[in-house]
């Protein structure tokens, strides 16, 4: 039984025009319950977990792999946090030398494709497990100046999906202050973002208010400022009516000398 269901579900990996929006999150998702007790035996192996791993992020669609959707594989197969971190940072660690830590810019780029995207959306999946181990990793790739943007947009947004509190107030001035990262708003954003997703951590979210608040005070650029205001006014009152937004706004307003 469990042979008929992986090679029916790599046929439809495999043919696309046929099963489409197929990942192989899905696959696991949907492996029949008397298949999974294997399959979490399996991944107790860091090599059989890795290659699962693999998969994972050189199979994955954007609108498949939620938060949600990864902490259920997490618990049906028994994955621990650490165990798919470290199956991560051993991925990243071999792909992106590869390329020289250089993002790929399009088809005719000779830089290898498969490397390139496993150190984009390795990235991306260490915020649904990141430990102390992936963190540091992504603390690192976030401040290297040297570091393709696109990557280091990414680790600052899988690492604010796991940094704690203190975490937060020790990175986000820094990551807000990168003049390497502008003119962008995204990084006002992405910290706009999971503000709204920490409903429950009430420190975390002021935090993060306290940060970009502190940021827009002092931001040149017109377009980043306008965005990430309308955005944090919009998520809190406290911040609408501050005098220090109504200081920041009436100097934005100012005619240049």
């Amino acid at each position: 039984m469990k042979k008929t269901w992986v090679g029916m579900m790599m046929l439809c990996l495999a043919m696309p025009g046929f099963c489409r929006s197929v990942t192989w999150l899905d696959v696991c998702l949907d492996c029949p319950e008397e298949n999974v007790a294997h399959y979490r035996e399996d991944w107790k192996d860091k090599t059989k977990l890795k290659e699962c791993v693999i998969r994972l992020i050189g199979n994955t669609n954007p609108r498949s792999d939620t938060p949600e959707r990864v902490e259920e594989f997490k618990r049906r197969f028994g994955v621990s946090d650490k165990a798919m971190q470290d199956a991560l940072l051993d991925i990243i660690s071999q792909a992106g030398p590869k390329n020289g830590w250089k993002k790929r810019q399009g088809p005719s780029d000779p830089l290898d494709m498969v490397a390139d995207w496993q150190v984009t959306w390795g990235l991306r999946w260490l915020g649904f497990c990141a430990e102390t181990e992936g963190k540091k990793l992504l603390i690192g790739i976030a401040t290297n100046s040297v570091m393709d943007g696109e990557f280091r947009s990414s680790a600052i947004a899988s690492y604010m999906a796991r940094a704690d509190t203190q975490e937060v107030r020790d990175t986000l001035p820094r990551f807000l202050a990168d003049g390497a990262l502008r003119p962008s708003f995204d990084v006002y954003l992405c910290a706009l973002w999971h503000y709204d997703k920490a409903q429950d951590n009430p420190q975390k979210r002021e935090a993060i208010l306290s940060a970009v608040s502190a940021a827009l005070t002092n931001e040149e650029e017109k377009k980043a400022f306008a965005e990430a205001d309308k955005r944090l006014a919009e998520l809190s009152t406290e911040y609408a009516e501050s005098p220090q937004r109504k200081a920041a706004l009436e100097r934005m307003n100012k005619t240049p000398k």
